[in-house]
């Protein structure tokens, strides 16, 4: 493949995925946005991004139409079950890395004089709305994130950038 060719699947695979994390990340602020200023009490938002999210999830996964692109499509995502057992694993880790990180930021906090990080505002909504508010804040990133970038930029590139296979002697 020549050096164009393999520039314009560069170019590609970044366009690609910014698109699929804004789409994503623009309808998650937009909702939260709308519901803070009109609602703040009942967290509508958190519900119609679940739906966002899963109809995102599932066009990316080949769901839908055109039928010419599903199977391109639910192989760039790359999103494939995983056992039980390494999610688990993968759940105690992240579990154990927020306390690791926790307790760092508080020592940091305590030997440097670093102003508070508080969002202006936030501390006039109720906490039964923030609740779910930061739940799904915490999910809507890392879904269009893994499905941009992870999944189809990476594919692309890993089929368009391949180098020569390994000689093994």
């Amino acid at each position: 493949m020549n050096i164009g060719r393999r520039l314009l699947s560069v170019i590609w695979a970044g366009l690609l995925a910014v698109v699929i994390l804004l789409i994503g990340q623009a309808a998650w602020v937009a909702l939260l946005s709308t519901n803070l200023k009109t609602t703040p009490k009942i967290p509508w938002a958190v519900a119609a991004m679940a739906v966002v999210l899963w109809l995102m999830w599932q066009y990316l996964g080949g769901r839908w139409w055109p039928r010419q692109t599903a199977e391109a499509r639910r192989r760039n995502l790359r999103a494939f079950s995983v056992s039980r057992r390494t999610f688990t694993w993968a759940l105690v880790g992240g579990i154990f890395l927020i306390a690791a990180l926790s307790g760092l930021w508080i020592v940091l906090f305590q030997i440097s004089r670093t102003p508070a990080n508080a969002i202006p505002g936030m501390g006039d909504y109720p906490l039964p709305t923030m609740i779910p508010i930061l739940l799904m804040s915490c999910l809507a990133a890392p879904f269009s994130e893994e499905a941009a970038f992870r999944g189809y930029a990476q594919s692309i590139l890993e089929r368009h950038l391949r180098g020569p296979s390994a000689v093994v002697i």
